[in-house]
């Protein structure tokens, strides 16, 4: 498995929330050594809030951090289904407020509309050193990589070099009621510089294993572990 990713096994959730923690304040740090600028890709979800709400308070110089999302629903920002302002809630205050926000949003009506706008605003952001804080849902999806998604060919293509894409999934437990989405596509994620995937329970572990012995796994998460190597990391909970 280890050729794929470097896998880290945890007893709680709560210490994956600090050593995410840790990794991803190490890894700001060095990637703004020098003046550099970077950027860093926010999943939304329950699961890594923790993680924002102490990175919030962390001493980096965030006036070189851009921040950004790895996808969203299209929606509002009053939406109770917005990662966008799960974010702003959880990271944008204390010593990050004054932070650079990317938003995954333009005023289109649908993402397909709105795709090519948010693209050339994220085409400003630094990507080399660049870092995402991904998850995994119960169905293999990362971003908003919904199996049999209109737009996942796109999102998935190696020769499509946009950073975004969106997509319109089909209706699930897991989607609920946001089918328009936009994401990060797999060129994206294959640009930064460290990515950090958190799974947390053991059915999603289980989901994962699967992708992780089988070579030409079709799920999504199949294709990041394919392409981001050990560029990779992935912490965990479960037996």
């Amino acid at each position: 498995m280890t050729n794929y990713a470097n896998i880290v096994k945890f007893d709680s959730l709560n210490d994956v929330h600090s050593a995410a923690y840790d990794f991803v304040e190490e890894r700001l740090k060095l990637a703004t050594a020098n003046k550099r600028k970077t950027s860093l890709f926010l999943s939304g979800g329950s699961t890594p809030g923790p993680i924002y709400q102490n990175l919030s308070k962390a001493k980096l110089p965030w006036s070189r951090i851009k921040i950004a999302q790895v996808d969203d629903r299209w929606v509002p920002l009053s939406s109770k289904g917005s990662n966008a302002a799960m974010i702003k809630r959880t990271l944008l205050r204390h010593k990050a407020a004054n932070a650079k926000f990317f938003r995954m949003k333009s005023r289109h009506k649908s993402p397909w509309a709105g795709q090519d706008k948010v693209n050339d605003d994220y085409s400003a952001l630094p990507m080399d050193n660049s870092i995402a804080i991904l998850g995994m849902g119960a169905d293999g999806h990362v971003c908003s990589w919904f199996p049999a998604a209109k737009g996942l060919s796109n999102a998935l293509d190696p020769a499509n070099d946009n950073l975004v894409q969106a997509v319109t999934a089909k209706k699930s437990k897991v989607t609920g009621p946001y089918l328009d989405r936009i994401t990060l596509t797999l060129s994206a994620l294959k640009q930064c510089g460290s990515l950090l995937l958190i799974i947390s329970g053991d059915e999603k572990q289980r989901v994962l294993n699967k992708a992780l012995a089988d070579p030409t796994s079709d799920l999504p998460v199949g294709h990041l572990l394919r392409s981001c190597g050990n560029r990779l990391t992935i912490m965990m909970t479960g037996s």
